[in-house]
């Protein structure tokens, strides 16, 4: 994958993840949202905003308090090499 390409892959994860916890966890407070969770705030943030790329183990973390399934998390469509 090229670094563009990356890059806006994380931006769109990013953006979905927003979505899913203002929309459907209707969580607009990113701070509350991550003492819940009991995630960082400012790397929930950096996450949300496409920011930074994130390991597997947080992608975990991050599905458990999105309240994402397997398919859902790992399913994400993002923009392929065409």
């Amino acid at each position: 994958m090229h670094n563009d390409q990356k890059n806006k892959f994380l931006v769109e994860f990013g953006a979905y993840l927003k979505n899913r916890r203002e929309k459907t966890l209707k969580e607009d407070n990113l701070l509350q949202f991550s003492y819940l969770s009991n995630l960082d705030n400012s790397k929930l943030a950096k996450i949300e905003k496409g920011k930074i790329d994130i390991q597997f183990s947080t992608l975990i973390e991050i599905a458990k308090a999105y309240k994402l399934t397997d398919k859902a998390i790992l399913g994400f469509k993002f923009i392929s090499d065409e």
